[in-house]
């Protein structure tokens, strides 16, 4: 579980850098707090009770108490990221003023941003780490009215992004199908298959393929193959690896086949991408 608030702080933060295969290794919720993340690198997916959504550098979300939930891993960049608790009485005053419905919303996706947004949040975030760190007698107090700030900072400047597209809202819980989402994350180049897939939850393959389209509202086929085009853009961002060779590493079988793939699904080619996030 997140650790709580201390008794004498009303808001916490903290910058840490993992390695960018760090996987939450269970589920996790805030019992005290609301909580403000913001990624400077690395490519996530989260995973909670009602949602899977995908998270990238220059992200930031709005996260809920008693909101069960976990990331892992979609790329090898450094997870760098900043996180920001805020006793839920200190959070209400926000409440008050966005209003309950306008809150779901904003925690329902990441919040995306321009480049230059993106410097604007570090600093904001930078220039409260230190007055956390500073720790005086009115530093606290200093801090509730940052929050304040940067939260309505990151609510007039978020942008849309096609990531938004890619969020699957679950229809039920079922730990059997957590386990198994982040065990696609994990093995894409080593073996997927329904079958073994199953296997690692201990269940038939037929009646895995059943409850994973009962909870998610997709086929396991399609889920996987949109989560292997998904670390194909990524690999297209980050690295000179040939097609065949990030075909090879998200486990499809040639790089002709991601073409047609990639191809139908975004309407341009692999290559074509790359050369688009490139001019960016």
């Amino acid at each position: 579980m997140p650790l709580p608030l201390k008794p004498e702080e009303n808001v916490h933060i903290d910058h840490l850098i993992k390695p960018g295969t760090y996987s939450m290794p269970t589920m996790q919720a805030a019992s005290d707090h609301y909580a403000i993340g913001y990624i400077v690198s690395g490519d996530r997916r989260w995973i909670s009770t009602e949602m899977i959504r995908t998270t990238h550098g220059g992200d930031a979300a709005i996260s809920k108490p008693h909101l069960y939930h976990r990331n892992c891993s979609m790329s090898d960049v450094p997870y760098d990221r900043y996180l920001i608790k805020i006793r839920i009485e200190c959070f209400q005053p926000i409440i008050d003023i966005i209003g309950e419905e306008e809150l779901n919303v904003i925690c329902s996706n990441y919040l995306h941003f321009s480049k230059e947004s993106q410097k604007i949040i570090c600093s904001m975030l930078e220039e409260m780490l230190k007055e956390y760190e500073k720790n005086s007698p009115y530093s606290q107090l200093l801090l509730q009215g940052m929050v304040y700030k940067l939260f309505f900072y990151l609510y007039e400047n978020h942008i849309p992004s096609e990531y938004d597209e890619q969020i699957i809202q679950l229809k039920e819980f079922d730990e059997r199908i957590n386990k198994a989402l982040v065990y696609v994350e994990d093995n894409l180049m080593s073996g997927t298959s329904i079958e073994e897939t199953a296997d690692y939850v201990s269940l038939s393959p037929s009646h895995f393929s059943r409850l994973f389209k009962k909870v998610t509202g997709s086929s396991y086929t399609d889920y996987l193959t949109d989560v292997r085009l998904q670390h194909a853009q990524i690999l297209l961002g980050i690295d000179d690896l040939s097609i065949s060779e990030i075909a090879a590493k998200i486990g499809v079988a040639n790089g002709n086949y991601l073409c047609t793939l990639f191809k139908k699904r975004y309407g341009v080619t692999p290559t074509g991408y790359r050369k688009e996030i490139r001019k960016q």
